[in-house]
């Protein structure tokens, strides 16, 4: 599973005084991740003064924007449909055919 780096955190550690090294030992992360914040936040003009403030997320919003948001590949189904076939699915379980006859009647009732 992808996480998200704490680039607040990076830029509050170098505010610190320590290296790019120093921070990725500390938090558990690659080094490259620790460089790719830096490099952002230099390219960006911002430091730890700036977004002290911000929360965790906006401030990775901010050094690299567009990443981290994700679209489904999947359509979002239409709960209000799905509520209303739930009791149908059930009936079927009880009442096996019932859902033959009730589309033989659909069918007669709106012919195509």
């Amino acid at each position: 599973m992808v996480r998200k780096i704490k680039a607040k955190l990076v830029l509050q550690l170098r505010a610190e005084g320590l290296s790019g090294r120093a921070i990725a030992a500390s938090q558990q992360i690659s080094r490259n991740s620790v460089a790719a914040v830096l490099e952002a936040a230099d390219a960006a003009k911002l430091g730890w003064d700036d977004v002290a403030d911000l929360p965790d997320g906006e401030v990775y919003s901010l050094l690299f924007p567009g990443r981290g948001e994700h679209e489904s590949v999947f359509a979002e189904p239409d709960w209000a449909e799905v509520h209303r076939e739930i009791p149908i699915r059930q009936t079927e379980v009880r009442h096996p055919g019932w859902l033959v006859e009730r589309l033989g009647r659909e069918e007669k009732e709106n012919p195509a």
